[in-house]
């Protein structure tokens, strides 16, 4: 009977952390429904950003407050990176901004599916910045992740060409602007507490936002509200800081402290499948995707999952050899 209950709660600890990782993605998947359901009612896609990244500071400022780290963002070594957090900010402002613009010209599959294709970027720019090496799988996932993006681009049926451009564009600069965000947060994040960091990045985005928003109240010649809106369209602001920002990204973090890092890599692509079928059931007459949309959509995801877990296979291969050269040198000293 010992022996079971100690079972259990071994097979209990082992899952948690996949458990954790699946209510990451549920609560990331209700990203885009949420602006799509915002726009619908009429609230322009930067404001939405605006007051998500406002929302989910607060709640990170909160967070440190409790977890005793807010001294952090006075310390001399802080303030002599703040331009480099404003900058991550004003990336992060761009990421929300495009991203929740490109759902206004095509449908949540494409843009969470080339939102998500941060893997690439980072494969790519550390190439070119850091040296880092591609391997072999490396660049067949480039490759095909690519030619998915080519095809859908130029070969999906129906629908208005230009719309699915614009939207594949601003999709693309979402997950080009928030790879260097990463980078910029990996840098800083090696001697920093999380919460202080990740409240000041996204105050910084919420100010950048607030200014761009001001701008385009005052010179749009359609009607451009900023501040005033409903009880619900306030919540939903709320609740998309709270999910997609705080819940899901900080339960990313957390995972990686007991999953491999490639797992939680792969498992965070599961976000573009989950916001597809939500898109589905919520929205169905304007988000169920074509199927050869879904096919290309996948292809795409294949090529993003291959450039994920290639640099590990990578290591793998490295570690095989390295055993082997052991094995073969101690049987030569025998």
């Amino acid at each position: 009977m010992g022996h079971e209950t100690g079972t259990q709660k071994t097979l209990y600890r082992r899952s948690l952390p996949y458990l954790q990782l699946f209510i990451a993605i549920i609560s990331v998947s209700f990203s885009a429904i949420i602006v799509v359901y915002l726009i619908d009612l009429g609230v322009p896609p930067a404001v939405t950003a605006m007051y998500r990244t406002f929302f989910a500071g607060i709640g990170a400022l909160i967070l440190s407050l409790y977890k005793k780290k807010i001294k952090w963002i006075t310390e001399k070594n802080t303030v002599k990176r703040y331009h480099w957090i404003f900058f991550s900010g004003l990336l992060l402002a761009v990421h929300f901004a495009t991203w929740f613009i490109s759902l206004e010209y095509v449908n949540v599959a494409i843009s969470t599916t080339l939102v998500d294709a941060v893997p690439i970027f980072l494969a790519i720019f550390g190439f070119i910045f850091f040296k880092e090496k591609i391997n072999l799988v490396g660049i067949l996932g480039i490759g095909i992740a690519f030619a998915g993006g080519v095809l859908l681009a130029f070969a999906s049926p129906g629908g208005d060409n230009v719309n699915l451009l614009l939207g594949i564009m601003f999709s693309l600069i979402g997950a080009l602007t928030v790879t260097f965000y990463f980078l910029i947060g990996k840098k800083i994040l090696q001697d920093s507490p999380l919460w202080p960091y990740f409240a000041l990045v996204n105050l910084a985005s919420a100010l950048s936002l607030l200014i761009y928003n001001l701008i385009i109240s005052r010179t749009s010649a359609e009607e451009y509200e900023v501040f005033r809106f409903s009880a619900l369209v306030y919540l939903l602001f709320i609740v998309s800081a709270l999910g997609p920002s705080l819940i899901g990204h900080a339960t990313y973090n957390y995972t990686l402290r007991k999953l491999p890092a490639f797992v939680v890599g792969v498992a965070i692509l599961g976000e573009p499948i989950g916001a597809t079928i939500l898109g589905v059931l919520i929205f169905p007459l304007t988000q169920t995707p074509e199927v050869i949309t879904i096919l290309f959509a996948l292809v795409i995801l294949a090529g993003i999952v291959l450039t994920s877990v290639s640099q590990y296979i990578q290591i793998k291969s490295l570690r095989r050899k390295k055993d082997e050269k052991e094995k073969s040198d101690s049987i030569l000293s025998e």
